[in-house]
């Protein structure tokens, strides 16, 4: 029999512990390797799709985004914000209510933000952290929201605009002074309106997500910036200073505006919490030009002489000047409002319309129109009152629609004047007297006038026929009566010169031709 000793149990346990391993043993470290290469696949494939596809387990707006492409996630987020942005919001006010998009209410939907945020759930943060939302993908979703904002600000533009919440706007006290003699206020009034900065502040606290509720709007008051005090106020102060009206003095000419003429100018626009005065330049300049209805200069006429029947401008004249220039306006009433009460020294401006300076510079006078000579005897006394009257007349210019007495322009025949005494034909008779025989300068100026195609206001043939006249075309003339009063019924200004010799006297009529006068028939 054989004995085992305590060497040999030893060497039995030890026998033991080098079999081989078991089946079980195999098959788990099997299943574990692929397991693990199973899952660093996975790993690798979820990294590889980042930026090309969503991840797995990613939701928007309830519905599943998995394994989307950039470009469809773009087209499903444009097409919702689309119709987010059209959802209609209500804003209910006591009088009615407004029914508008949420996306002009200051609400922004950001597209671009939203199609990140869903491509990067699940991919963002540490390497572990991925990891983690990586393995726990079979049990949690990841829901992603769209991103939106809002601006407060935008939001209370849009409202502002909206009429129908300021019903009624509040109306500023005004200043008057029609059906009065006196500057008086019309009385402001209180407006209404909606709270619109409660309204934007309930837009900035709902849920972006959720069908857009009702949002209730309060109504307030609104007063005029400028109180009926403050009114009344300005009202008192401008009466003070328009009492007794201003004068006003150009070239030497002084005049009077009246009070209430300075009242009516005036214009006063609301202004922080007061009312602004200031003049109406066009309504001021009126009151003005009513001061001074007539030029303030006349028409003078230019100078110009002839010299083988050319004309010569010596001098241009200068058109009539009138009160007066808007800045002359402007400025008195800058100086009113100051407080200065004048007078005031304005300046005239001239007319500025164009005839009317070609009248002045004489560039309408360029040929000669008409001419008519008479003859008389040498060297009797009456030739020479002929010839001084023609000296007095010769340059005389006549404007269109002017009307021009000989009497007027020559003035009292006198010795100092240079005139002597002659025949005169008084009620039928010849009588002596200074200034006698300028009748005949009155028939030669009378047919020159005549077919130059003016008109007469008055004339009168003598009380004797001269056969040395034209027969029923002939004038006479004395002073104070009877006259001779040239109207120049034509179109351009014309400039009358004389000329004479011993035996005759020539009138000569120059301007632009544009009438033709001929005489075709007579009658006693």
């Amino acid at each position: 029999m054989a004995v085992i000793t305590k060497e040999d149990e030893a060497t039995n346990r030890a026998g033991k512990h080098r079999r081989g391993p078991s089946t079980l043993a195999i098959v788990t470290s099997v299943v574990a390797v692929g397991l693990f290469a199973a899952a660093a696949f996975a790993w690798t494939q979820h990294l590889s799709d980042d930026g090309e596809a969503v991840a797995a387990s990613v939701y928007f707006n309830g519905a599943s985004v998995e394994d989307m492409s950039p470009a469809q996630v773009r087209s499903m987020v444009a097409l919702d914000a689309d119709a987010r942005r059209s959802e209609p919001m209500t804003i209910q006010y006591p009088d009615g209510s407004l029914q508008v998009p949420i996306g002009v209410l200051g609400f922004s939907y950001d597209v671009d933000a939203t199609v990140a945020s869903i491509l990067d759930a699940r991919r963002t943060g540490s390497v572990f952290s991925q990891l983690w939302d990586w393995l726990t993908i079979p049990f949690s979703d990841s829901e992603v929201e769209a991103t939106w904002a809002y601006d407060e600000e935008a939001a209370l533009a849009f409202l502002a605009a909206q009429p129908v919440l300021t019903p009624r706007a509040p109306v500023e006290p005004a200043i008057t002074n029609v059906n009065s003699d006196s500057l008086y206020i019309i009385p402001g009034e209180i407006g209404t309106t909606v709270d619109i900065e409660d309204v934007a502040s309930q837009l900035g606290g709902i849920n972006y997500l959720a069908p857009p509720p009702a949002i209730q709007a309060n109504q307030m008051d609104v007063f005029p910036a400028v109180t009926d005090f403050e009114a009344e106020d300005v009202a008192s102060r401008m009466n003070d200073l328009s009492a007794g009206g201003v004068e006003i003095s150009v070239l030497g000419q002084l005049r009077s505006i009246p009070a209430n003429a300075l009242r009516t100018a005036m214009v006063f626009t609301a202004s922080g919490e007061t009312l602004e005065p200031s003049f109406n330049p066009e309504l001021l300049q009126f009151a003005i030009e009513e001061a001074y209805s007539e030029p303030v200069r006349e028409f003078r006429a230019p100078s110009m002489r002839v010299f083988d029947d050319e004309v010569i401008l010596v001098t241009a004249g200068d058109a009539p000047a009138i009160c007066c220039s808007q800045e002359s306006a402007e400025w008195m009433g800058g100086q009113l409002l100051r407080g200065s009460t004048g007078p005031f020294g304005l300046a005239p401006r001239p007319v500025d319309d164009p005839l009317v300076q070609a009248w002045a510079d004489g560039s309408q006078v360029v040929e000669k129109v008409s001419e008519f000579t008479t003859p008389h005897n040498c060297c009797e006394s009456r030739v020479q009152n002929i010839q001084r009257f023609a000296d007095i007349v010769r340059g005389m210019y006549i404007l269109p629609g002017e009307s021009v007495s000989l009497n007027e322009y020559v003035g009292p025949r006198t010795r100092d004047k240079g005139f002597v005494a002659a025949g005169a034909i008084r009620t039928g008779h010849l009588k002596l007297e200074v200034g006698g025989g300028v009748s005949q300068f009155a028939t030669t100026i009378f047919n020159a006038a005549y077919f130059a195609g003016m008109d007469f206001d008055t004339y009168q043939s003598h009380s004797i026929y001269f056969s040395r006249y034209p027969f029923g075309r002939e004038a006479t003339i004395s002073n104070p009566a009877p006259d001779l009063i040239l109207n120049n019924t034509t179109d351009y200004p014309i400039l009358v010169w004389t000329s004479y010799t011993d035996r005759s006297i020539t009138v000569t009529m120059y301007s632009t031709k544009h009438i033709v006068v001929e005489e075709l028939d007579q009658r006693v």
